[in-house]
């Protein structure tokens, strides 16, 4: 991967072109004859505008924000159609103020519907006719349910039905079967609604998902040599004491690619393999992928990276300890983000008692290589 050197210097003085120039820095090996030319970049202090000399590159939205959100507009025919095919997962994935409003209005309209059905038995049986009424009071005439006067008497019986175990004043009589058929079906309808809401605020709450508030990644990647090869490492680390299991990390490279027809590829994915891909986070981990010949990186400029819109997806999957599921963190790297000939601070220390202590406040700070170390700049 040929690059040239990084420029951290925060303007561009006309007068330091020469010596900027001059000192255009190569990193190399020990071992390797071959330089490892850096790319001209020079990044603003706050790290998300891109200065690059010579070349004005449109900034372009993420495809995966930092904090692992999808950033994908779809333009669906008929979406709400597609979505009711699969109601659950519609509801699952709405946000929780959506699901109390729907549950909230679906027991609403039931027991208004049932209500009214109430209603309009009594009415058409004659319950609520003056004589009818006086026979029942001096027990000549039974209604199909007792003390129901109403639609408002109906409407409070159609809520004690279906969220009570037992009545009070009204209740339903023997000599009512459409009466008793209609309770069955309020009452077992009831029973839905109140096993889907339980079902969906308890997934809701158990989600693995949110397990992932508490892993982390770098919020810049680093190219440097590393055994004397060219490696893309990132780091990642873990906050709770209690690790997930089976952790699996690998990366997409999404860019834009031209095919030798001419067809224009739009990100593209290639994948992007992490050494180790198999894991287990005790500790915050510096995971590495080497950019050789089989590398999607390999023979990539830096103004590539920017020239072809490209963008590092980082994945990582492991299985929550406590509950058994599987969990997925996202995070993604735009080439302003990638910093050349750089490597993360060291973060872990030991105490007196030779316990190990990672200060998490240096977790994302970087720095660069210098002649003391093992390269040469």
């Amino acid at each position: 991967m040929s690059n040239k050197a990084v420029n951290n210097s925060p303007t561009d003085n006309p007068k330091n072109k020469s010596s900027s120039s001059s000192s255009s820095c190569t990193l190399k090996a020990k071992n390797d004859k071959s330089d490892i030319n850096y790319a001209n970049l020079k990044l603003t202090t706050n790290g998300t505008k891109l200065k690059n000399p010579g070349h004005n590159y449109r900034t372009l939205n993420r495809l995966i924000e930092k904090n692992g959100a999808i950033n994908v507009k779809r333009q669906v025919p008929n979406r709400w159609s597609w979505y009711g095919r699969d109601l659950f997962t519609t509801i699952m994935n709405a946000p929780i103020r959506t699901n109390v409003i729907v549950f909230f209005v679906a027991y609403v309209i039931s027991w208004w519907i049932f209500g009214f059905l109430w209603w309009i038995m009594g009415y058409l049986r004659g319950d609520f006719l003056p004589q009818h009424q006086l026979w029942h009071h001096i027990g000549n005439y039974t209604p199909c349910v007792q003390n129901c006067d109403g639609f408002w008497e109906s409407l409070l019986f159609s809520i004690e039905t279906q969220t009570t175990i037992g009545y009070g004043v009204r209740a339903v009589t023997q000599k009512c079967p459409e009466g008793i058929f209609l309770l069955q079906l309020q009452t077992i309808l009831g029973y839905l609604i109140d096993s889907f809401a339980l079902g969906i605020f308890f997934a809701k709450l158990s989600q693995a998902k949110y397990r992932t508030k508490t892993l982390t990644a770098s919020k810049r990647a680093v190219v440097s040599l590393r055994n004397d090869v060219l490696n893309l490492m990132i780091r990642i680390g873990d906050l709770r004491r209690n690790p997930i299991c089976e952790v699996q990390i690998y990366g997409l490279l999404y860019k834009d690619t031209i095919t030798k027809e001419g067809e224009i590829l739009m990100n593209e994915p290639f994948l992007i393999e992490f050494e180790p891909s198999y894991i287990h986070l005790l500790t915050p981990l510096v995971v590495c992928h080497p950019i050789d010949g089989q590398s999607p990186l390999h023979d990539m400029t830096a103004d590539d990276l920017f020239a072809k819109n490209a963008e590092l997806v980082v994945i990582i999957e492991g299985i929550v300890e406590s509950t058994g599921q599987t969990t997925q963190y996202r995070t993604s790297y735009k080439p302003h983000e990638i910093i050349f000939g750089s490597y993360f601070q060291n973060i872990a220390s030991r105490d007196r008692y030779g316990r190990l202590n990672i200060d998490y406040s240096r977790f994302d700070q970087i720095e660069r290589l210098d002649s003391a170390g093992p390269y040469q700049l």
